[in-house]
């Protein structure tokens, strides 16, 4: 169950689902690249003992070393923090050039942040954000972001909706509210 939020019907059903008549009503045509590469940064599931395969490259066991006085090297590895939610680099590779994108952020402040220390990635080198959607597991790791890049300027494309308030509806009768993106502390994040 969703709140319009102050927004017009009429951009509403804008961005709302709708019929495709024979090829697709808003074709994007897309340029020829050498290579995608997609690191998942957050979901749900983390396993250090998966090993790479082909065409897949997982973290190494020893990625992700924390302090960890109880040990006798005084440190551990931690792995990296799966949690309820989304984000995934995407780098686009083309002859010389690449292009680097976040897509969603995650669910909590950290999760992101805390991935990216882990996995070394330096998130000054991302060129935007893309939000799939306004859900907060997928739009909450905008402060860890902010705090890695010390809030510089980062292009941010969202999807038109992504500001509209949500509830979840739980049997009984019960609802819940969601917690809904504030435009303002982006901008002030330096998004």
């Amino acid at each position: 169950m969703c709140d319009d939020h102050g927004h017009s019907a009429a951009e509403s059903e804008w961005s709302a689902p709708r019929a495709a008549k024979g090829p697709a009503v808003d074709p994007v045509t897309l340029p020829e690249v050498d290579e995608v590469t997609i690191t998942t940064m957050v979901d749900n599931t983390f396993d250090a003992l998966l090993a790479s395969a082909d065409g897949i490259a997982r973290p190494s066991m020893g990625a992700g070393r924390v302090a960890a006085p109880q040990f006798a090297s005084g440190e551990t590895s931690a792995g990296l923090r799966a949690e309820h939610g989304f984000s995934a680099l995407v780098t686009v590779h083309s002859g010389s050039m690449s292009s680097t994108l976040l897509f969603d952020t995650g669910a909590s402040p950290d999760g992101l942040a805390v991935n990216a220390e882990r996995l070394g990635f330096d998130v000054g080198g991302l060129q935007g954000v893309v939000l799939s959607h306004g859900h907060y597991d997928h739009a909450g790791g905008f402060d860890g972001l902010a705090r890695l890049r010390g809030r510089s300027g980062l292009p941010l494309t969202v999807h038109p909706a992504v500001w509209t308030r949500r509830r979840l509806a739980l049997p009984g009768g019960r609802e819940l509210e969601m917690p809904t993106l504030s435009r303002g502390a982006l901008e002030r994040e330096g998004f």
